[in-house]
This record gives structure tokens, sequence and C-alpha cells, in this order.
């Protein structure tokens, strides 16, 4: 698992390289522009569907009873995705009106929200199944086809052939193995029977679903704001979009912990014991190499950036600032928001990512305006380790409640 959303992260990487190197910094800042608006609503996908499998997929007592509840939320989740995808397509113009150039990108990225759900779920099953190999195998084939695509698509068609390439890559990726898994066979009737079963799986799902978008949509603040406060061009946005690119990516690493783990953890939600464990296993496993990776990192941040083209270096300082924010979500961010959808307590996350997106929507207000990108990006970095010190302070309370009732 760590090594498919390492190549993942690499082979994105290398896609974004070749896109910047084909097409111009303008060009590249509207795709930036819209794909960072789109991005907010993809978490949204189903409206939940996905999120609620993978945990009660934990919780379920046998293999067949995982396979109906699957086909379920993929059914009704996909008629979900769908639709927000045409909506949001269709409001294309309306939502770019900022940077009208952006629109017809943000109509073709607005169906990465029924791909990615389609991916999303088959890699979910996998997981259930305790498949994590053939669940890497998907992200790989995604990864292969998404740089491919990238470079013939942006060669062909420019952005908008990076766009479809970002689109279709999802569904390339997921259909042999949709077929070996049999997603496309669904028994409705034997579902609804297996549904009671689950009680809470909507509202789980959609608490889920909304805590990640008030977080997709706190990566998206900035440049929305930089918009409409300060951008003047979008070569300035594509510089600052690519210099949060690489902190993200450095994210890789506890995000595939906290994937792989989700279903174990989702397990130990009445266990306090086992869950203060897991937490300093992992601070102790992976803190130091954090720190590590991003000090070096940030020490070649211009060399870094030289790579998308000659003029991306001017953002290394924002990139640095970045990289402190990333440390946070590495710590804390991370690893403690997923620790808490995994024990249930998908409302607590949505109420704090709610929280930091409003804190972060006052910050770059207040701090846009005078110090410009740089303002934007310590901002930015600021919320990274806010949210990871409340969630921390969140699964807290979750071990104290056990241990109250337990008394």
């Amino acid at each position: 698992m760590l090594v498919s959303h390492g190549v993942v992260k690499v082979f994105g990487f290398a896609a974004v390289v070749a896109v910047t190197r084909i097409v111009t910094e303008a060009d590249y800042g509207l795709y930036a522009y819209a794909m960072g608006l789109v991005a907010s609503a993809v978490p949204f996908m189903g409206f939940g569907a996905f999120q609620a499998f993978v945990r009660y997929s934990a919780l379920a007592p046998s293999q067949s009873a995982k396979f109906q509840l699957h086909r379920y939320a993929l059914g009704w989740g996909f008629i979900g995705a769908a639709s927000l995808s045409l909506l949001v397509s269709l409001l294309a113009p309306s939502i770019c009106r900022d940077l009208p150039e952006s629109a017809p990108v943000m109509a073709v990225l607005a169906w990465v929200i029924a791909s990615t759900f389609i991916m999303e779920h088959t890699k979910g099953l996998a997981r259930a199944l305790h498949l994590n190999r053939m669940s890497a195998q998907i992200d790989l084939a995604f990864a292969a086809l998404l740089l491919t695509g990238a470079f013939f698509g942006t060669r062909a068609f420019g952005i908008e052939g990076y766009a479809w390439a970002v689109v279709l890559s999802p569904v390339g990726a997921s259909l042999p193995f949709m077929v070996r898994l049999g997603v496309h066979r669904r028994a409705w009737s034997r579902v609804r029977q297996s549904l009671a079963e689950f009680e809470g799986f909507w509202s789980y799902g959609l608490h889920t679903a909304a805590g990640s978008v008030f977080g997709q949509a706190f990566f998206a603040v900035d440049v929305y704001l930089l918009g409409r406060l300060w951008v003047e061009s979008p070569d300035d946005l594509a510089v600052y979009r690519v210099a949060w690119l690489i902190p993200l990516a450095t994210q890789v690493m506890p995000s595939a912990v906290a994937a792989t783990d989700f279903v174990r953890n989702a397990a130990m939600f009445d266990d306090a014991a086992g869950i203060r464990s897991y937490i300093l296993q992992y601070w102790k496993t992976f803190g130091l190499v954090s720190l590590v990776i991003l000090a070096v990192i940030a020490m070649m941040a211009s060399w870094l950036l030289g790579i998308f083209g000659p003029g991306y270096p001017r953002g290394a300082e924002w990139m640095q600032v970045m990289l402190i924010g990333a440390l946070g979500a590495h710590l804390l961010r991370i690893p403690m928001g997923n620790l808490l959808s995994a024990l249930g307590r998908a409302q607590w996350n949505t109420w704090t990512s709610a929280v930091v997106l409003v804190l972060a929507c006052a910050g770059c207000a207040w701090r846009i305006p005078t110090h410009g990108l740089l303002g934007a990006a310590q901002v930015m970095a600021v919320m990274l380790w806010v949210n990871g010190f409340a969630s921390l302070a969140l699964v807290g309370r979750h071990m104290r409640l056990l241990a109250k009732d337990k008394a």
C-alpha cells in the first residue's frame, strides 16, 4: 500500500512536470484554479456511500454481507456522484466567473467526481476483503494511465487534454478489477434485507463526506481568495499551486498508513489502550522520518521547483512555509483525523474541519491583501497545525469517554 501510494505521487508529480513543460504557466494556472474548486466536491462523491462502506464493511459478519453492502453503496452512490458531476459541469461558467477562461476545463474536470467514486469503491471493496495487494494494483494502474494520458493528451489537445486524462484514468484503472471482483453484478433484493444490520450507515457517510469536503475546501480556499483578492494573472496562481504540489505529495506516507490501518482501527473503537498504543507507535515510527524528509525537501526547494520550468523557482519561499505546515499534517492532522473516522467519530471530524475552514477563510482574507501569496501560504501552514492539535484533543476525548463508560 505504501509503495503504491508513493508511485501514485511520483507519477502524478511526473505528469504535472510534463504538463507544465508543454503548456504555458497561464494555461496551467487556469487548470489549477478549476481543479482546486472541483477537488472540494470530490469527497462528497456518492454522498458518503464510499466512506460509510469502508467503515461498516469492517463490522460485516461475512464476506457475503460485505458484497451486499458494497452493491448497495455502489448503486446509490454512483447516482449521487454522477448527478453532482453533471451539476458542477453545468454551473462551471458561474463558478469560474473570476477566471472565465477556466470554465471549459472545469466542465471536463467535474466528471472526476464520478470517476474517482468508481475507483475508490473498487479499492474499498478490495481492502474490505483484505486484498490490500489488489487495492495497490489499482493505484499503480491509475498512476500509469494518468502519466501516459497526461503526456499524450496535453500534446494533442492542450490543457483540456490533461483534464480528460485526469477524468478517464480512474475508470480505466478500475474496470479490470471490477470484473475480477464481480462489482458489476448487483442483487438489490438481498441488499435491502441486509442493510438493516448496518444502522447509521448514511448518517456516518454523510458526516464523513461533509468533513472531507470541508477538508478539501480548506486546500481550495487560498486559491479561490487569491483569485478574488490578489492574482491579476493566472501565472502567479500556477507558481503558487505548484509550490503546494510537493508538500502535499509528501503526505503520501501518513495517508498510506492511515488507509492501510483503517479497517483494523475501526475494529478497536472501544479499546482505549489499543488506540493509545497505535498513536505512540505511529509517532515513534514515522515522526523523525517525516521531520528529516521535509527538512531535506525544504533545502532543495528552488531546485525542485525548477524541474517544472524556469518560472517556478520563485515560489521556493512559499514552498518552505508550506512544508512547515505539512509537518503538522504528517504528525497530527492526517493520522488523528483518519483515526477519528475509523473510531466512528465522523461528526467530530466534520465540525473540526468546518471550524478550521472558517478560520482559514478569515486568515486568508486578512493576510492576502497585505502579504499576497506568502500571506496565503503562512495562514495555510498555521491552520494545518491547528487542525492537527484539535484532532489529537478529540481522540483523547474519545478515550476518556471509553474509560468513563467502563467505570
